[in-house]
C-alpha cells in the first residue's frame, strides 16, 4: 500500500507544477506579487515531498516526520495570505524578509499556533496535527521513546538503540503518506483560489 502512497504524493507533485504553470499563465500572464509568495511556496513543497519520499526509502522515517510538520508550516503560511486583512501590507513585509511569525494584525502576531488556529477552521484537525508534530521538530520525549525497543533481557523494562531511524510500522507510514497527500492538496486549494481571483480580474 506505501507503493500506492507514494505514486499519489508524486502526482501531486506534477500536479503542483501544473499549478504553478497556471499561476503564470493566469490573468492573461499579468503579474503579481502574491505570484512570488505562491510560487515559492509550492517550490517549497515539491522539494518537501520529494525529500519525504527519499527518507522513507533510505528508512529514515524518524526525519521524514519532521518533513511532514515543514510541509505544514508551508501550508499555515500560504494560508496566512487569506488570514491578513491587508494583503499588500503584509507582501511587503515578508518580501521586505522580515518573519511572518511577527507580522502583527490586531495585536495579534502570525504565530505558527495562530495560524494552525486559523487554518483548523477551513481544515478540521490542522491543530491537533501541528501540536503533535511540533514535538518531532524540537527535541522531546518523543526522541526518547525513538530509542527504545524491546528488551533482550526479560528483567529489563526496555531496550536502548542508537542509530535505528525507521520507528514507523507499514500502517503508521501510510498514515504519514495520507498526511502530506491531504497538506499538499491544501496548498493546490489554496493556490487554485489565486488563480481564479486572477482570472476574474481580466
Amino acid at each position: 500500500m506505501t507503493t500506492n502512497k507514494k505514486r499519489k504524493l508524486e502526482e501531486a507533485n506534477k500536479f503542483l507544477l501544473n499549478v504553478a504553470e497556471n499561476i503564470i499563465r493566469s490573468g492573461n500572464f499579468s503579474a503579481h506579487t502574491l505570484d512570488f509568495f505562491i510560487l515559492s511556496n509550492i517550490n517549497r513543497a515539491i522539494s518537501l515531498n520529494k525529500a519525504f519520499i527519499l527518507l522513507l526509502e533510505d528508512e529514515n522515517s524518524l526525519t521524514a516526520i519532521s518533513i511532514v510538520r515543514l510541509q505544514l508550516d508551508n501550508a499555515l503560511r500560504l494560508n496566512s495570505i487569506k488570514v491578513a486583512d491587508n494583503k499588500d501590507d503584509f507582501l511587503n513585509h515578508f518580501f521586505e524578509g522580515k518573519p511572518i511569525n511577527k507580522y502583527k494584525q490586531n495585536k495579534e502576531k502570525f504565530t505558527d499556533f495562530y495560524l494552525a488556529t486559523r487554518l483548523n477552521e477551513e481544515v478540521p484537525g490542522a491543530l491537533d496535527l501541528y501540536n503533535y508534530l511540533c514535538d518531532f521538530i524540537h527535541f522531546s520525549d518523543k526522541h526518547f521513546e525513538a530509542t527504545k525497543t524491546k528488551p533482550i533481557n526479560k528483567e529489563a523494562m526496555f531496550r536502548v538503540v542508537v542509530g535505528n531511524s525507521n520507528i514507523l510500522n507499514e500502517n503508521e507510514k501510510n498514515a504519514f503518506y495520507d498526511n502530506m497527500i491531504n497538506i499538499t492538496n491544501t496548498i493546490i486549494r489554496i493556490s487554485k483560489e489565486w488563480i481564479n481571483t486572477k482570472n476574474l480580474e481580466e
